[in-house]
């Protein structure tokens, strides 16, 4: 998109005002001027008729920088810079009928520059009613083959790092052996880099492919040198009735790399990445 240097206040106000002034001045008739203009049956002077025509555009100014930013504080903003008593409810009522109007059309300014740039779950979560869905309509379901036992090998983990190279989170889970299928309990999360790490940690030269590791190890998840733990023995995740508004403001406040997991129980249902939420089409 290209730079905005001055702002869009100002360029949409002076385009609304030189739309309504030009309106007034080509699609009013002069008898209808005239006759809004005409105070106590004296004909209006031509200051009087300069001043009716200066409020429109003030109006109109008003009126589609709301519009375009869906903003009522502009109506506030332009009655207390000008200090029109007459003119609140002029401003008032063609605020609302502009943001009304325009929720219709399209997108605020600030969103669709959002969507523009392939980030347009943003502005459906924040602005539609999408974001009263649930995380279960969205999540990405997650299969047990694509996920780390407790208990696992190092050769198990590079085979998900080779296999699984476009992911960047890993659930860490421990099947259910009384359920059929693809079931497990979350236990923790570990990230491709965390992944890498551990293998250069515990089998730098690859010679111990069938090396067992706990992945809730202590010492994994709090090192006792204090350096970076490798393991999130308690990752974020919901519900699946939880709103998409409400997981969106929580991964705002995620340390790991974006990735929510979708439980019911303690029970994996699926995953919700940070990516693919605010790519999310509208």
């Amino acid at each position: 998109t290209c730079p905005l240097p001055g702002g869009m206040v100002l360029p949409t106000m002076i385009i609304g005002g030189l739309l309504a002034r030009a309106f007034i001045q080509l699609a009013v008739p002069v008898w209808l001027l005239d006759l809004i203009c005409t105070s106590a049956g004296q004909p209006f002077t031509g200051v009087e008729r300069g001043a009716f025509l200066a409020r429109c555009a003030i109006v109109g100014a008003c009126t589609f920088c709301a519009g375009v930013s869906r903003a009522f504080a502009m109506a506030i903003t332009v009655f207390e810079v000008l200090a029109l008593p007459n003119a609140v409810l002029p401003l008032c009522s063609s605020t609302l009928v502009a943001i009304f109007v325009a929720n219709k059309i399209s997108l605020p300014f600030f969103d669709q520059n959002l969507a523009n740039r392939n980030l347009g779950g943003i502005p459906g979560i924040t602005f539609s009613d999408k974001s009263a869905e649930p995380a279960m309509a969205f999540m990405k379901r997650v299969d047990l083959e694509h996920c780390l036992p407790q208990v696992t090998t190092c050769r198990e983990i590079l085979h998900l790092l080779i296999t699984d190279k476009d992911e960047k989170n890993f659930a860490i889970i421990r099947p259910l052996d009384w359920q059929e299928g693809d079931c497990g309990l979350l236990e923790g999360n570990m990230t491709r880099k965390h992944m890498e790490r551990l293998l250069q940690k515990i089998d730098p030269k690859g010679e111990t492919p069938d090396r067992e590791v706990d992945l809730l190890d202590p010492k994994l998840q709090a090192p006792q040198d204090g350096s970076e733990p490798l393991v999130d023995g308690n990752p974020p995740c919901v519900t699946p009735t939880t709103t998409l508004k409400e997981v969106y403001l929580l991964m705002r406040h995620c340390k790991n790399e974006g990735v929510i997991y979708v439980t019911d129980k303690g029970v994996l249902k699926g995953s919700i990445a940070f990516s693919d939420l605010i790519a999310r089409k509208l």
